[in-house]
């Protein structure tokens, strides 16, 4: 295995195309992945300069199976697998297992998602990897962890929120338990892995690591105030819609044309409140967020009304600028179309080979003001 910098820069390396490196330039990646997990962290790596290439069979990551359609092409295989190039093997030929042997010989890192023995079965288990590449940091996403006596279960994103804890926490108290939308254990699980190869990479002297991150601890992880009121109560915590188990007022509100968001975070937050909406007296009766969070009911019926009366850009007007936090609930469309978010460059749109013009979401990490963001639109199945 060559180090770090010492081979040619891959062919989607943003070197080559005359960009300003960013830190993981030069650096090989090896990504054999399905769905969202392994191939959103390969994305990441290759917004973050490395030269990733996703290995593929005949038939393609199960994603490009998922519409919706653009041209035949899947959008949802497009939004997590830019600035890759694809390398098609069929494992089933000894030519294609040494193809594969090859490419990851040469490589500094090797991400996988595949189920508990399907990695081995395709002769890119860890210990097979390192009798011929020691160096390289073999990471993995798995769902429960490569051991244990749940590691050879199946599972998906909707098994992980259900069984992390985050459905029971997540509804209207008094109705359903509800998931988030986005299937956001593999996002988090992703950069996880992201963040534990780049710091193997940046070890002094590479000596080789294995990388796990689990799905489902992932989720458990993010949870960190829920976890530690349920640690500190020894009981569940309830379930409370938009609204916050720590401090008071903090939901959303219906506006006359729409809603917003808004979160006071302390007493002095509250008291530029109660003077922007003429309700000075609410500072006397609920003087300390201990006091709102134990009236928190009692103060959202309260403010339900004067909301609702203006509309939302009435509200924004009137809080922003003195420093509130508030904010509209937005449509995806809205999003998209925010000049924040355009001036963070978080649409992009490239032109695919095959499905034509697309826009995709941006990487949220900046190098030097600049979106890091790979030049590259995701590769067709060729």
């Amino acid at each position: 295995m060559t180090a770090i910098g010492d081979h040619a820069n891959p062919p989607n390396d943003p070197t080559r195309q005359g960009l300003v490196p960013l830190p993981l330039s030069g650096v090989s990646v090896i990504e054999v992945g399905n769905l969202i997990a392994a191939p959103y962290a390969g994305m990441m790596l290759a917004d973050l300069g490395a030269g990733v290439t996703k290995i593929e069979p005949p038939t393609g990551d199960l994603g490009r199976r998922f519409g919706p359609w653009q041209n035949g092409e899947s959008v949802f295989f497009m939004a997590v697998n830019r600035g890759k190039r694809t390398e098609i093997i069929d494992f089933r030929s000894d030519t294609g297992r040494r193809r594969a042997r090859d490419l990851v010989e040469r490589a500094d890192v090797l991400i996988h998602n595949l189920r508990s023995g399907a990695i081995e079965r395709l002769g890119l288990g860890e210990e097979e990897v390192r009798e011929y590449n020691p160096r390289i940091v073999y990471a993995v996403a798995s769902a429960f962890g490569a051991e244990g006596p749940y590691a050879t279960r199946a599972g998906i994103d909707i098994v992980f929120q259900a069984e992390s804890g985050m459905i029971s926490i997540t509804g209207e108290e008094d109705g359903p338990t509800s998931k988030t939308a986005t299937t956001i254990g593999d996002y988090v699980a992703a950069t996880n892995l992201v963040v534990g190869v780049c710091a193997a990479l940046a070890e002094p002297g590479r000596p080789g690591r294995r990388i796990d991150v689990a799905l489902r601890d992932s989720l458990i992880a993010v949870q960190g105030g829920w976890n530690a009121i349920a640690f500190q109560r020894d009981a569940q915590p309830p379930r409370i819609g938009t609204a916050s188990i720590f401090t008071a007022p903090n939901q959303v509100f219906d506006t006359a044309d729409g809603q917003v968001a808004l979160a006071i975070i302390s007493d002095d937050h509250f008291g530029r409140l109660c003077t922007a909406l003429g309700l000075e007296e609410l500072v006397d009766r609920y003087p300390t967020n201990d006091d709102r969070m134990a009236a928190a009911g009692e103060l959202a019926r309260v403010l339900n009304p004067v909301f609702a009366a203006h509309p939302t850009d009435h509200w924004l007007a009137a809080l922003v600028d003195i420093g509130l936090p508030i904010g509209r609930v937005m449509t995806l469309a809205e999003v998209w179309d925010d000049p924040q978010v355009r001036h963070n460059e978080m649409v992009v749109e490239y032109e695919h080979p095959v499905a034509g013009p697309i826009r995709m979401v941006g990487s949220p990490i900046r190098f030097d003001g600049r979106a890091s963001t790979h030049p590259e639109p995701p590769p067709a199945l060729e």
